[in-house]
């Protein structure tokens, strides 16, 4: 290939990554649990979160952008320990709290929420609990809109044969609802189809308070409720978007 041809070719290529990076969408590959909390925010709410999201984004495609775990990631991992028997919550949130000052806040509700929520378990089912070693995760895809990330899930087994599959929701605000909990209970099972939608949960952490479909029942126009306010969320984010350089 010629030095003209070569550079021609070049030029062609960073024109479509540019492209690409123009017209990808930060929110259309989600985890569920944002996905949720921008549903449930009220609009000062919604613009502040998607605007933060677009920043990001942004600082990402030039590079600026800083990498690292997700702020929940090393509770999670504590908590998840703790039902393993591996670690005490109690004694990690202190040790987390200590290495990081703004988890000061947070991370002892977290504490708090969880552990009342997991020692309410254990009195009702006096049964041996067993943590799957097998990671659970799986996509929920939302054909032209995007993809919701089912990911980071708490399994385990009760006795012999229950089973839980439990998705964290971890802000403070907003609160979940019974509607949002549905919605997001059927993306847990479009998500997880091996696994049973009886056997899922939804916690919101903070407040200690699990859904399942006996709490949050299907109505069967999840995935029509869904789609349109993702899609309302994916609409909302390219307008504002446009007000960046």
């Amino acid at each position: 290939m010629s030095r003209k041809a070569s550079v021609l070719c070049a030029a062609r290529l960073c024109a479509l990554l540019r492209l690409s990076l123009e017209s990808s969408v930060a929110i259309d590959l989600i985890h569920l649990r944002n996905l949720m909390r921008l549903i449930l925010a009220e609009p000062a709410m919604e613009t502040r979160l998607l605007r933060t999201n677009i920043r990001e984004e942004i600082a990402r495609a030039t590079g600026d952008g800083e990498g690292g775990m997700d702020f929940y990631s090393p509770f999670w991992a504590d908590a998840k320990a703790h039902v393993r028997g591996d670690r005490d919550l109690s004694a990690q949130t202190a040790i987390r709290v200590a290495a990081s000052a703004q988890r000061r806040n947070l991370y002892p509700q977290l504490r708090d929420g969880f552990l009342d929520w997991w020692q309410e378990r254990r009195r009702r089912r006096n049964e041996p609990f067993t943590v799957l070693e097998v990671q659970v995760r799986g996509r929920c895809p939302i054909e032209g809109v995007g993809v919701i990330r089912v990911e980071n899930n708490l399994a385990f087994r009760i006795g012999d044969d229950g089973l839980r599959i439990i998705y964290p929701y971890f802000n403070d605000e907003p609160e979940i609802t019974v509607d949002v909990a549905r919605i997001g209970l059927w993306a847990m099972s479009q998500a997880l189809p091996d696994f049973a939608i009886a056997d899922m949960r939804i916690l919101d952490v903070i407040r200690g308070r699990s859904f399942s479909i006996d709490e949050a029942p299907q109505s069967g126009t999840e995935a029509a409720e869904l789609e349109a306010a993702y899609r309302l969320l994916i609409n909302r984010w390219h307008v504002l978007r446009a007000s960046y350089p």
